[in-house]
């Protein structure tokens, strides 16, 4: 049990900086944002090693954009491990936080200014309390994230993109974001190029692209279309998928938008990286060659969405047999217990199979705004 809680936290992973708050004060930390002195995910190296189809490597650089026209709000996932419910009050301990956010959300830096705050969120063992205690923590954390988005609003150019990013625990953050701010606000949702809440719950009125968890932003199901929603759970292919608790309420369907499908209609995933990090490297293989910190498989796992009887969907993500011409393997194994989380199949790698696609899907969008700009 420890051992899959410990790989929660470092495959999905997570670690920040700032000051320890009492509950009832009321203070908004930020790991990043643009006009810190320091900010992490600028500064975090973030150079993988590409693994390439005849089994070389190269090494790739990541560069950021030095004037994003478009700002990234992210929210990072449950990197509190502790089994006693209630939230993380103490925002200077803040290892998984850093590392979660680097892993997760430090290259979309390539495409957008990224803001991401710190938040009392609840602890992994508050999941597993009755519904209402959760309720509550939840609503505890999401009064962090909303002032630091508020902030964040007080702050930003109102001419300026917004892309919100969140997973699991922050996913549904996000989506508490757009019911607070976009949902009933047509000129916020003017300005929402994007939102991403993977892994979460996001569900619409079946054969509709609204009227289930949102009424008014929509899921996106076309190339280069912005204010609507891209989310999806993650499965290996060949794996028992069972809805569970996560089957949409009757009437409705999940969402699943394939971050590869929506804008290149491609069959494989275009850059999926990988920590190679000390307490990482032994549940991988092929990395003993590697010294930066990722790794980057290019054009290789194949990804698909499915929709099963009751109506739950997800990304089913598989791994490609070794060729002649493609002698790679994959440096995790998708069908490993170490890798799955029960019922949640992939859930701890939802962001980073998918990564190089939803850079690339504010990359996309971005250079738009830029160009509609000069227009």
């Amino acid at each position: 049990m420890k051992r899959v809680f410990f790989l929660l936290v470092v495959v999905a992973l997570g670690c920040a900086r700032p000051v320890a708050v009492d509950e009832k004060v009321a203070v908004t930390a930020w790991l990043c944002r643009p006009d810190l002195a320091t900010d992490p995910c600028r500064s975090a190296d973030l150079t993988a090693t590409e693994i390439l189809p005849d089994g070389g490597r190269r090494v790739v650089a990541h560069h950021a954009a030095e004037t994003p026209r478009v700002d990234c709000f992210y929210v990072y996932p449950t990197a509190d491990l502790e089994l006693v419910p209630g939230n993380h009050h103490d925002l200077a301990d803040d290892a998984r936080p850093r590392a979660t956010t680097i892993a997760q959300a430090a290259r979309f830096t390539e495409a957008c200014a990224l803001w991401v705050p710190l938040y009392r969120q609840v602890t992994l063992g508050t999941y597993l309390q009755p519904k209402d205690v959760l309720e509550r923590g939840l609503a505890f954390a999401f009064a962090d994230v909303e002032r630091a988005f508020a902030e964040y609003l007080a702050h930003a150019d109102p001419s300026r993109k917004i892309v919100l990013v969140g997973h699991s625990q922050g996913a549904e953050m996000v989506v508490r974001l757009l019911r607070r701010f976009f949902d009933d606000d047509a000129a916020l949702r003017a300005r929402l190029l994007l939102a991403m809440p993977i892994g979460g719950e996001v569900d619409t009125a079946a054969g509709s692209t609204r009227g289930g968890t949102l009424k008014n932003v929509p899921v996106c199901t076309r190339p280069n279309e912005t204010g609507c929603i891209v989310a999806y759970r993650t499965h290996a292919a060949g794996e028992r998928v069972v809805s569970g608790t996560w089957a949409p309420p009757p009437g409705r369907e999940t969402v699943c938008v394939d971050p590869a499908e929506l804008d290149r209609a491609a069959p494989r995933l275009s850059r999926t990286y990988f920590a190679v990090w000390p307490e990482l490297r032994r549940f991988m293989h092929g990395v003993d060659d590697v010294t930066t910190p990722f790794v980057v498989m290019r054009d290789y796992y194949g990804a698909r969405c499915v929709r099963g009887p009751d109506r739950y969907a997800w990304l089913e993500a598989s791994t490609p047999t070794a060729t002649p011409r493609d002698q790679r393997t994959s440096p995790v194994d998708l069908r490993s217990r170490r890798f799955r989380l029960g019922d949640l199949g992939l859930h701890v790698l939802d962001l980073q199979l998918t990564q190089g696609d939803l850079v690339d899907l504010v990359a996309r969008r971005a250079a738009l705004q830029d160009k509609d700009a000069r227009q």
